[in-house]
């Protein structure tokens, strides 16, 4: 009888081994995404030992409207900063002779288009007495900088961070420029609140409050965070040597017509005595409101999540969120995103210190409103120290990919190769300008999707943001993970000129350019005429073998849904790169391979009661 009850005994607890070793293996697969890239033919890799930049910035930004993230590194001490142009197939460019000539170091960036004409531009802080410049990009891979009129003034404008955002929602971009005091060379100065008149020139606001005090400012961020439909302020003033309460700002635009500032008072948020680094406004638990995140340099003070119950707030606690509040260390950047694409926000955070040092973190969103540190990551193990973070999908592959500046040695490239199948979507949002429309770079423009995920109707916010990292600030295309979502049921714009686009039965896994007040497109399917073919067809795909990308073509009789699923020879599926409704017509489908290895593939193309199955070659 003991015998039989050992057996039984080991025999049960196999079975909870081997559980336990599959939740294990779907956190690793649903985790373990991010390499870092070491080909020394990227110059990417190449150039960091000679990219010094301590406190420094870099952004993934689309400066030559190509359609492929570019990224800007902010560096020390050189006369110019690297501008690297995406070539596709993951490959970049060093732009030679550089665009933009900096005479000495700087910590901060921000892109906006200010003139509305279609180019983004670049502002960029630094130290006196060199101090800040405005570039204007002239849209032919040149940059003019601005050295007249009050935004030309570069040593008055010296300062640590900048960020554009339309706080008068007039439809052009304003600029906000922070300076730390007792950080900077001297003398120093309160922030300059820059005004865009919109021809060209900049009116310096001297009055506001934002602007007429001197403290440590840190990063600034400007977020709509109570969803009046102006735009707030929130600025880190981290004073190092002892903890006090962050500045931050409501605009009181929206309640009184005019836009004005005045300090938040409300608790938790602005009564925190900490040493705050840098602020986000996200809605980590799809609640449909925005939620406060705040980095702590130090002081053995944590990190800061403040959960908004419908406008009121309550400081989340490891035993309530996790591991993301649950350590003490010099925290610089918080940067957000659906990594893992399965419907929530994950977070990746830097960490200052020593060289080499401890690395950054990074948390995964559990989905219930807490979060756990993942360490089995390489962009979780490089060690530090860490700066800013910038977060893009510059492989355009439907994940987020990540670039941390740092020192020579610890700065790097993470690209995700995310495998788990979920679904996502990518909007680029474009503004139709001023006077009636919003800013051309759709700066401030919130967007919400509804899916159903898991069985359960979901609801994503996300707001575009020129300043969301330290001293630089995401890709500002809009991203959404959908995991195993089918089709986005509504999708919503709200614009800062006041529209609201929505859209119903909106395709999965593609790129979009959504104009303001006009129309949502998909970048990657092409509808190639208005005629309504007699059949459904799929033609084989061209080029074929292809490296990574390829074209499939086919034709559908009536409005159907259409998906297209890839699978390895093995019949295992690999990726569903569409999935939603179509009208009548003939269509062209862009795929990219992503990081697939070479091989045989499955394509299967269903729209409605038709299916047929074609062999592809893919050839790296």
């Amino acid at each position: 009888m003991a015998t039989k009850h050992y057996s039984e005994y080991l025999c049960n607890m196999m079975k909870i081994l081997i559980i336990l070793a599959l939740f294990i293996s779907a956190v690793s697969i649903k985790t373990q995404n991010f390499v870092k890239i070491t080909d020394l033919s990227n110059p990417i890799v190449s150039d960091a030992g000679s990219l010094p930049g301590s406190y420094a910035g870099a952004t993934w930004v689309d400066y030559d409207n190509d359609g492929l993230l570019d990224l800007f590194i902010n560096r020390q001490n050189n006369s110019a900063f690297p501008l690297y142009r995406n070539l596709g197939n993951g490959n970049f460019q060093r732009i030679t002779p550089n665009p933009i000539t900096f005479p000495g170091s700087s910590k901060g960036n921000s892109w906006a288009d200010y003139n509305n004409d279609g180019n983004i531009d670049l502002f960029i802080t630094g130290d006196s007495p060199r101090g800040s410049f405005l570039y204007k990009n002239n849209g032919n891979g040149t940059f003019s900088k601005i050295i007249s009129g009050a935004i030309g003034d570069s040593v008055g404008n010296s300062g640590w961070a900048c960020a554009w955002g339309d706080y008068n929602k007039d439809g052009y971009t304003d600029l906000i420029i922070t300076y730390p005091d007792g950080f900077l060379n001297p003398p120093s100065h309160p922030n300059r609140l820059f005004l865009n008149n919109g021809n060209g020139t900049f009116t310096r606001i001297d009055t506001s409050s934002v602007s007429n005090t001197i403290a440590p400012f840190t990063i600034p961020s400007w977020s709509d965070y109570d969803l009046d439909a102006d735009l707030d302020l929130f600025i880190g003033s981290g004073p190092i040597n002892f903890a006090a309460p962050d500045y931050l700002y409501k605009n009181n635009l929206t309640e009184t017509s005019v836009p004005f500032f005045s300090r938040i008072t409300t608790s938790p948020i602005a009564t925190d005595s900490i040493d705050g680094q840098q602020w986000n406004w996200i809605d980590y638990d799809n609640d449909g409101d925005l939620d406060g995140f705040v980095t702590n340099w130090g002081l053995g003070i944590k990190n800061r999540l403040y959960k908004n119950n419908n406008g009121s707030y309550e400081r989340m606690t490891q035993a309530t969120a996790g591991d993301i509040v649950a350590e003490d260390g010099e925290f610089l950047a918080n940067t957000w995103g659906d990594f893992d694409n399965d419907g929530d926000q994950d977070c990746f955070i830097t960490l200052d210190g020593p060289e080499p040092g401890p690395p950054s973190r990074y948390y995964n969103n559990n989905g219930n409103g807490t979060f756990t540190r993942v360490l089995n990551t390489p962009i979780a193990a490089n060690a530090g120290p860490n700066y800013g973070a910038t977060s893009g999908d510059y492989d355009n592959d439907g994940d987020l990919d990540l670039y941390v500046s740092g020192t020579t040695n610890s700065k790097g490239l993470y690209r995700n190769d995310l495998v788990n199948g979920n679904s996502w979507i990518n909007i680029l949002c474009k503004g139709s300008g001023a006077p009636n429309g919003s800013n051309k770079s759709g700066i401030g423009v919130k967007v919400r999707i509804k899916a159903v995920i898991n069985g359960n109707s979901v609801w994503q916010l996300r707001e575009i943001s020129a300043q969301n990292s330290f001293d630089c600030h995401n890709m500002l295309n809009v991203h959404f993970g959908l995991g195993n979502a089918v089709v986005i049921d509504s999708l919503i714009i709200a614009w800062p000129g006041g529209i609201h686009d929505v859209y119903t039965n909106v395709l999965l896994n593609n790129h979009y350019i959504a104009n303001e007040g006009e129309s949502i497109d998909p970048i990657g399917i092409l509808q190639l005429n208005n005629n309504i073919p007699a059949d459904f067809v799929i033609e084989q795909n061209y080029p074929n073998p292809f490296n990574p990308t390829t074209k499939f073509r086919f034709s559908i009789p009536s409005f159907s849904d259409v998906n297209i699923t890839i699978y390895d020879v093995t019949g295992k599926e690999v990726s569903v790169p569409l999935n939603g409704k179509l009208k009548p017509g003939i269509y062209e489908f862009n795929w990219n391979a992503g990081a697939l290895s070479s091989g045989v593939y499955f394509y299967s193309i269903t729209a409605g009661e038709f299916k047929q199955t074609r062999k592809m070659v893919l050839l790296k």
